[in-house]
């Protein structure tokens, strides 16, 4: 089975223009027990607010939410993906861009974001099950092996005795 990135699109719930307030903006993140909203201006995504946006860009720079769109700190210049690729491509990705969402097209159609919690679980999933038959072939061997000794340590006695009428023979 292999995993590719549309299986673990999540539908974005939040999408704000660009002069939504920030205050606005975390209301409706809150409502929805969101962690991010996806920024848009003309239609179009330009970045995503987060929770950490919220932490770093307006809270420790000191402005007041109330004053300041999401526009002016949401995080720009995000990176994409497409719906078809793989998995292992979602990862690479977000390593070389040090980045833990992407942004997911589908034939150049915004559909949602993928966020690598999501992704990590799926391969350490997916690596947990193709082991199984290998660790139970090792089982059996093993099991098979030790009954194999059991079997010769109990014999072994007649072993011996018959070896013994051989050379006395």
């Amino acid at each position: 089975m292999s995993c590719i990135v549309a299986d673990f699109v999540r539908e974005v719930l939040v999408i704000l223009d660009e002069q939504t307030l920030v205050t606005e903006g975390v209301r409706l993140m809150t409502a929805q027990n969101m962690n991010s909203v996806v920024v848009t201006r003309d239609g179009g995504v330009i970045g995503v607010f987060t929770d950490q946006d919220l932490t770093r860009r307006v809270v420790f720079r000191g402005l007041n939410p109330a004053e300041v769109t999401l526009g002016e700190v949401c995080s720009r210049g995000l990176v994409s993906i497409s719906s078809r690729a793989s998995c292992r491509e979602a990862i690479l990705k977000m390593r070389a861009n040090q980045c833990r969402r992407l942004l997911v097209y589908r034939d150049g159609k915004f559909i949602g974001l993928v966020k690598l919690p999501d992704i990590a679980n799926a391969i350490a999933n997916q690596s947990s099950r193709k082991d199984w038959l290998p660790n139970l072939f090792v089982w059996m061997t093993v099991t098979l092996a030790i009954g194999v000794i059991i079997m010769l340590l109990f014999l072994l006695p007649d072993l011996i005795n018959i070896a013994l009428r051989d050379i006395a023979h």
